[in-house]
């Protein structure tokens, strides 16, 4: 099963995330941000225009989990030193859940920002769990993910979806391959058991592939 990035555009800014009925329920969300853009500055993270991340956040990198207030909120991200919002958008997050927010560019270059839910649930005994995001925006074709000297994970991810988590063996080693790209990628995370990571994709060019992995519950 594959998941698709949550798009949202610029300056996708709900104001009436701001309103909130009488006694209404509210709790903690956890959300993690994800700086994807080629050649980016260091990027700076507001939710409801406060400061919950700040000067850390450079080209290929992640924040921790950042918790506030579960629901509709208003996030913006500007060059570290800057208040100019490089992009505004909303997003929808539910009490006590993890999600990863990735800033991106499509196929035109174009930042945008993509969300997606992340499963905390431990895997199986003596198992890591792992899955991959294409962001890669510089080819239009799609790739597919085999274990390296084994079986065949996938056969085609597109541009801005996830795949469904997979359970394997710790140290396991993973190879890439779509049609535009040159040399197939391999890539050695060296998953350890009882950990889950993300894997996204990116490009610097149609023929090229690499890789960037981080562990969701490294807590």
């Amino acid at each position: 099963m594959m998941k698709k990035l949550l798009f949202v555009c610029l300056s996708a800014i709900v104001f009436s995330a701001c309103v909130k009925k009488k006694n209404e329920v509210t709790g903690t969300t956890h959300v993690r941000f994800v700086n994807a853009i080629s050649n980016s500055y260091t990027q700076d993270v507001y939710v409801n225009g406060s400061l919950v991340y700040g000067g850390k956040l450079s080209e290929g990198s992640q924040s921790p989990y950042i918790d506030y207030t579960a629901g509709l909120s208003n996030i913006g991200l500007s060059n570290t030193g800057t208040t100019d919002a490089n992009i505004l958008f909303s997003y929808g997050t539910t009490i006590g859940e993890y999600s990863t927010v990735f800033f991106f560019q499509d196929f035109d270059h174009v930042l945008v920002a993509g969300g997606i839910k992340d499963n905390m649930t431990a895997p199986p005994t003596g198992k890591a769990r792992v899955r991959f995001v294409n962001l890669d925006n510089y080819s239009q074709t799609s790739f597919k993910m085999d274990i390296a000297g084994g079986s065949n994970l996938f056969q085609s991810l597109v541009f801005a979806t996830a795949s469904q988590y997979f359970d394997v063996d710790p140290g396991t080693k993973f190879t890439a391959t779509a049609v535009s790209v040159k040399d197939p990628l391999t890539i050695d995370i060296n998953p350890q058991a009882g950990k889950i990571y993300t894997v996204w994709m990116a490009a610097d060019s149609v023929e090229d592939l690499h890789a960037h992995a981080f562990i969701q519950n490294y807590f």
